[in-house]
């Protein structure tokens, strides 16, 4: 599913460099300035590493697809933000986030693109792998720090 283009920018000079934003993007950015005064965006509160072949592979992955939560490589870079929705809900690091209302996170249907579209106090429900049992869990999305 392609997202429709109609913000685009080329730099001057450059060699033919440019970049876009998909359209439901900006304007999900222009109402909540609108609305608010700022740019409000939902958050789920997971650092995370989408599974491909050799993620799934080093880290012995029964599933092919989704997000593995994990930490950064930093000591502060935790999985989960605390007091966060996901801290909330009892997300935990290791888990594995298959679906977000029932689509497959794959590439082309990212955790970050669906969060995207959503609005803050919107209810969503993961599908989640922990210790090889499915599990489903609502979560709440609370506003992004500022």
């Amino acid at each position: 599913m392609a997202e429709v283009i109609d913000n685009v920018a080329v730099a001057l000079g450059s060699e033919n460099i440019g970049f876009a934003l998909p359209v439901n993007l900006v304007s999900s950015i222009v109402d909540s300035v609108n609305k608010t005064g700022r740019i409000v965006r939902p958050l789920l509160g997971v650092r995370y590493v989408q599974i491909t072949p050799v993620v799934q592979e080093r880290n012995s992955l029964p599933v092919d697809y989704g997000v593995l939560i994990s930490r950064g490589e930093e000591e502060s870079d935790l999985a989960i933000i605390p007091g966060s929705a996901a801290d909330k809900a009892g997300l935990q690091e290791g888990d594995i986030i298959l679906e977000i209302d029932g689509v497959r996170l794959i590439e082309e249907t990212s955790l970050a693109s669906i969060i995207r579209k959503k609005k803050v106090g919107d209810t969503i429900t993961l599908t989640l792998l922990r210790a090889d049992q499915e599990r489903v869990v609502s979560v709440s999305l609370e506003e992004a720090p500022q």
